[in-house]
């Protein structure tokens, strides 16, 4: 007669955890980062959510460069190396990563950029960074509008120069990190530049979303990993 073994402890459905690809130690951190930001819900002004998640993805001794103020980065990361206030230091920031490497040929560099001006000058510091296959990320904001899906199309820079370009809703930390973790294994492996586009909604002409803690919270308990409170 057939016979059924009891589950052991531990291993029912309701107990079991289901596999991430995020690690529990970036998962809380992530977590605690949201709530002292004080993220309620999308906007169309910053980045700050993928900035997060991004610089956990990184290793801790690779070099972050701000072109911007970037309240995520320096939420998670301490050190991080500002050069100006708006993302028309992308250049500068670009000769400081590249100096960063020089000390340390084995590192990836991670350049915040905040948002581009659509002019001819930015293209600069993606040629070069393309020419010479440079280990570095590019964290560059982008805002979709019903009238306009995209301000400023970066895919064209794929075209031109090569770049990968990787598209992430930038209030979706799960998103963002695992984006990142694919463009810094690009890097690594010596294939040159990656572009992390994080798009954020407008709110004020499309309505609300959700939040970012919200998402990240429900995506933890889903996987059997509750933020510690």
């Amino acid at each position: 007669m057939p016979t059924t073994k009891p589950a052991k402890t531990g291993e029912t459905d309701t107990h079991k955890k289901r596999f991430s690809l995020v690690p529990t130690n970036a998962l809380q951190r992530m977590y605690e980062a949201l709530k002292m930001l004080k993220l309620r819900k999308a906007t169309a002004s910053g980045a700050e959510v993928a900035e997060v998640a991004v610089c956990l993805a990184i290793g801790e001794h690779d070099p972050v460069i701000l072109a911007y103020p970037a309240r995520g980065a320096r939420m998670v990361r301490k050190g991080c190396k500002s050069i100006g206030k708006n993302g028309e230091k992308l250049a500068t920031a670009l000769l400081s990563a590249v100096a960063a490497l020089l000390g340390d040929p084995n590192a990836t560099a991670l350049v915040c950029a905040g948002k581009l001006e659509n002019n001819l000058d930015y293209r600069k510091p993606f040629s070069f960074a393309a020419r010479h296959k440079l280990p570095v990320l590019f964290l560059i904001s982008n805002t979709i509008t019903p009238e306009r899906p995209q301000e400023l199309d970066l895919r064209t820079l794929y075209a031109e120069f090569g770049i990968p370009v990787f598209s992430v809703d930038a209030n979706d930390a799960i998103a963002a990190y695992r984006v990142a973790t694919e463009a810094i294994h690009n890097a690594r492996l010596q294939r040159g530049p990656c572009i992390i586009e994080a798009l954020t909604l407008n709110t004020d002409k499309v309505g609300g979303a959700a939040s970012p803690l919200t998402l990240l919270r429900d995506y933890m308990e889903r996987h059997g990993n509750p933020p510690l409170l």
